[in-house]
C-alpha cells in the first residue's frame, strides 16, 4: 500500500469490513462527504455483476459487500465495469449481454499511463491487461483471455442495476447481517463460494529469494514462458515471474531482463 500511494496519482483510504456491513457502510459515507458526496465503484473484468452461478466464478463477496454497503450509504453511486471479461471470471460477451444501453467510455493512454509507474512492479494482473489493452494490445494471453476491441472500454451503469444482478449484494441488503463472519457465510449459501475461507486457510509457505531474475538467462526464459504459454501472444509479468521460479518483488528485474516497459509482454 505505501508504494501504491506513492506511485498513482490519488489520495487513498483503507476501508475495514471487519465489524460488518454497516460499519463499512459510514465508511464509506464519511469518505464520500469529503469527496463531493458521490461515489464511484470501479470493478476490472466485470464479476461485480455476477449472477452466483457462473462456472468460473472465483471472488464474489468483496464486490456484493461493497455494493450492499454504498446502497445503505444513500450517496449517489456508479458503477463502472473495466474491460468486460479480463479477470477471467464471467466472459466478455456474456458481460456485455449484462450492460445493454451502456454507452462505455473510452480511456486513452494518457489516462492508462498516469498508473504506469505503479503497474511496473505490482503484481495486478487484471489491470495490466486493461491498460495493455488501452494502450493497443490484442490477442490471447495465456489459453484463458483474449484482449478485444471491447477490452479497452470502460463501461458505467448505476448502483441499483449492479445489485440488480448481483444476488448476493440483493440479500446482503435485505438481510443485513451484523458480522462480517455471517456476511460471508451468507454469500457462501447463495454461491458456494466463501468469502473469507480462502484468506483463513493461507498459511506461510517458503518463497524464492527475491533477486534471482538477475541470474537468469534472457533467451532461456523467453523459451521457458513461449513453452508455458501454449501458444499465446501475451503473458503478464506476475505469470511470467511465477513461471520463472520468482517472486512478483522480481517484476522489476524482470523486465530489465526482457526489455520491455509495457504492461504485458508480448510473446509473438
Amino acid at each position: 500500500m505505501p508504494g501504491l500511494a506513492r506511485d498513482l496519482p490519488a489520495r487513498l483510504l483503507l476501508l475495514d469490513p471487519g465489524r460488518g456491513l454497516a460499519s463499512l457502510a459510514r465508511q464509506i459515507a464519511s469518505m464520500a462527504a469529503s469527496a463531493g458526496d458521490r461515489i464511484r465503484v470501479v470493478d476490472i473484468g466485470g464479476d461485480i455483476l455476477t449472477h452466483g452461478d457462473e462456472p468460473t466464478l472465483c471472488s464474489p463477496f468483496g464486490d456484493a459487500l461493497t455494493l450492499a454497503a454504498c446502497h445503505l450509504t444513500g450517496v449517489p453511486t456508479t458503477v463502472y465495469v473495466a474491460g468486460p471479461g479480463l479477470d477471467g471470471e464471467i466472459g466478455e460477451q456474456l458481460l456485455l449481454e449484462r450492460l445493454p444501453g451502456c454507452h462505455p467510455l473510452t480511456p486513452d493512454r494518457e489516462a492508462a499511463s498516469a498508473a504506469a509507474r505503479a503497474l511496473a512492479w505490482h503484481p495486478s494482473e487484471a489491470s495490466a491487461l486493461w491498460a495493455a489493452a488501452v494502450h493497443g494490445a490484442r490477442g490471447t494471453v495465456r489459453s484463458t483471455l483474449r484482449l478485444t476491441e471491447v477490452s479497452p472500454l470502460l463501461y458505467h451503469l448505476p448502483l441499483q442495476e449492479a445489485i440488480g444482478h448481483n444476488p448476493v449484494a440483493r440479500a446482503l441488503v435485505e438481510e443485513r447481517p451484523a458480522t462480517l463472519a455471517a456476511a460471508a457465510d451468507l454469500s457462501h449459501r447463495i454461491t458456494g463460494i466463501h468469502g473469507l475461507e480462502p484468506e483463513r486457510a493461507l498459511t506461510p509457505r517458503q518463497e524464492p529469494a527475491a533477486g534471482g531474475a538477475a541470474l537468469l538467462d534472457r533467451d532461456v526464459a523467453v523459451k521457458s514462458l513461449r513453452e508455458a504459454a501454449g501458444g499465446a501472444d501475451h503473458v503478464t509479468l506476475r505469470y511470467a515471474a511465477r513461471v520463472l521460479g520468482l517472486t512478483w518483488t522480481d517484476i522489476p528485474a524482470l523486465r530489465d531482463l526482457l526489455g520491455t516497459g509495457a504492461p504485458l509482454l508480448r510473446l509473438g
